[in-house]
C-alpha cells in the first residue's frame, strides 16, 4: 500500500514542477479540501474522504522520511515524523468524533509547511541563479522535495 501511495504521488508530479512544488501543491490541495468540509454542510462521506486524503499524503511523507537514503538531518526527520504522528492523531479523532473544528490545525499545518517549501524553493533558486551567473554554468536540478517534506 505504501509503495502504491508513493508511486501515485510521483505520477501526479507535473513535469514542469520540481518535487518541492509538487509537495507544496499537494499540501495546499489537501488544505483546501479540509477547509471546504470544515466550513460547509458536507456529508459524513465527504468529510471522511477529505480527512483520509490528507492522511494519505502524510503517510507518503512518513514513508519518504523513513527511507535510509533520505538526506535530511536526523533532527528534522524526527520533528516531521512527530508532526505526522500529530496529523494521524487529529485525523483519527476528527473521523471518530465527526468534529470539523478539529480540522483547523491540520489546515494550518499543511499551509505552513507549503509556505516553508515555497520560501525555501525561492531562496535556493536565487542562490543557484547567482552561483550559475558567476560561474557561467547551467543551473543544477533540485533535490527531491520529499527530502524536505
Amino acid at each position: 500500500m505504501n509503495q502504491e501511495l508513493h508511486s501515485a504521488y510521483q505520477a501526479r508530479q507535473r513535469s514542469e514542477e520540481t518535487i518541492r512544488e509538487t509537495e507544496a501543491h499537494a499540501l495546499l490541495s489537501c488544505a483546501s479540501r479540509l477547509e471546504a468540509v470544515r466550513n460547509n454542510e458536507s456529508s459524513r462521506e465527504e468529510f471522511g474522504n477529505a480527512v483520509r486524503h490528507n492522511q494519505e499524503l502524510w503517510t507518503v511523507f512518513q514513508v519518504c522520511l523513513c527511507e535510509p537514503d533520505n538526506p535530511l538531518p536526523r533532527d528534522l526527520k524526527i520533528l516531521l515524523l512527530n508532526l505526522s504522528r500529530y496529523v494521524d492523531k487529529v485525523s483519527f479523532r476528527a473521523l471518530t468524533e465527526n468534529k470539523p473544528e478539529l480540522l483547523r490545525s491540520l489546515i494550518n499545518i499543511n499551509r505552513t509547511i507549503a509556505a516553508g517549501l515555497a520560501k525555501k524553493q525561492a531562496r535556493e533558486e536565487k542562490a543557484q541563479a547567482q552561483a550559475a551567473a558567476t560561474a557561467g554554468q547551467e543551473q543544477p536540478q533540485h533535490a527531491s522535495v520529499t527530502t524536505v517534506a
